[in-house]
């Protein structure tokens, strides 16, 4: 894994500087400069386990980038969001950014070094302030704008340096060879994991408005799967690596998500309002938590707990449940984790 990135890092920055000798684009060559000095970056992380997680950051940060409804400076706030909490992400970040900074005295050939500036501080403006080569002490200033001008192409090639090419073609790929190789993931049994890794689907979320009695009308009108798309889709915008299973299987999952502190096991429950979820759904979640060592287990549903299901629930502080107004909450201020706390 390591020599095949040292060979696309060296490769990738001899190719800036015989771009910037001739007429090639400068834009072009900083960019091929930057993807070597994250693989360089990447290379410098010290454990496998910190390899996976910034593999799997960088997945959830191309997909981030491909959003082509989304601007520059929204593109770049994301980026910050789904960084500040993942400590190897944020480390990256500002290694690349240091080495960066010190672009006039990098080994590149006059022309990109003078093209630095002008190609990185034209037109980003965030919250009023400008965010190009005078923003880069700032908060949210170079280490987000390198990663948005890195780009899907540019991500895209970092993460073939510590994959195989078809591993990297798409995210779905990207979790399956997280699953087989992934310490948290493979704490689970085996018939898990094969769950995890049959007929996987992206997080997909439906457009709604903005408004909480059409969200409301949207979540009891979706069809069973969509709404499991849907609901693993904020896992996904809160920076988790996330994904749904197939339509049918035996483990009682509708989808998961990798989380720092371990697994999480979602099932979804597309029910109508007047139909409560009851304490059997909360106590084999119990179970799928436990068997398999996740962090937590959500279950989330359009309708509400009975009485008996919240009191199950709370004896386990690892089950989370979710009912209609909560998940209406979500589309608005995003899921939290800080309510999980499994040493209770």
């Amino acid at each position: 894994m390591m020599d095949r990135a040292r060979r696309i890092a060296s490769h990738t920055a001899s190719r800036a500087g015989d771009m910037a000798k001739g007429i090639g684009n400068p834009a072009s060559s900083i960019r091929d400069w930057l993807v070597s000095l994250f693989i360089k970056a990447v290379q410098a992380i010290s454990t496998e386990q910190d390899h996976l997680d910034v593999i799997a950051w960088l997945t959830i940060a191309r997909e981030t980038l491909s959003q082509n409804d989304a601007g520059l400076a929204e593109k770049t706030r994301k980026i910050y969001q789904i960084t500040d909490s993942r400590r190897v992400a944020r480390s990256l970040l500002n290694s690349v950014s240091e080495v960066f900074k010190n672009y006039k005295d990098a080994d590149l050939p006059l022309a990109v070094k003078v093209a630095i500036p002008a190609t990185l501080g034209a037109g980003m403006v965030i919250g009023g302030h400008s965010v190009g080569i005078a923003g880069f002490g700032s908060a949210i200033g170079l280490p987000a704008l390198l990663m948005v001008f890195l780009g899907v192409a540019g991500v895209t090639s970092v993460l073939e340096a510590f994959l195989s090419s078809t591993e990297a073609s798409s995210y779905l790929s990207v979790v399956g060879a997280l699953i087989a190789r992934d310490e948290v993931l493979r704490r689970t049994h085996q018939s898990m994991r094969n769950a995890m890794s049959q007929e996987m689907a992206e997080p997909l979320q439906q457009p709604y408005a903005k408004d909480a009695q059409a969200v409301r009308q949207l979540l009891l009108n979706m069809d069973a799967y969509a709404f499991e798309q849907h609901v693993m889709s904020f896992f996904m915008q809160a920076g988790l690596l996330a994904w749904v299973t197939k339509r049918s299987n035996d483990a009682g999952v509708d989808g998961f998500a990798r989380h720092q502190q371990g697994l999480i096991v979602v099932q979804c429950k597309r029910y109508a309002p007047e139909n409560g979820v009851g304490r059997p759904t909360i106590q084999q979640m119990k179970g799928v938590v436990e068997e398999n060592q996740a962090w937590c287990g959500y279950i989330v549903t359009t309708s509400y707990f009975t009485q008996e299901a919240t009191s199950s629930g709370e004896k386990n502080p690892a089950i989370v449940l979710i009912n209609l107004d909560t998940l209406v909450d979500w589309h608005f201020h995003g899921i939290r984790f800080d309510t999980v706390d499994t040493a209770a």
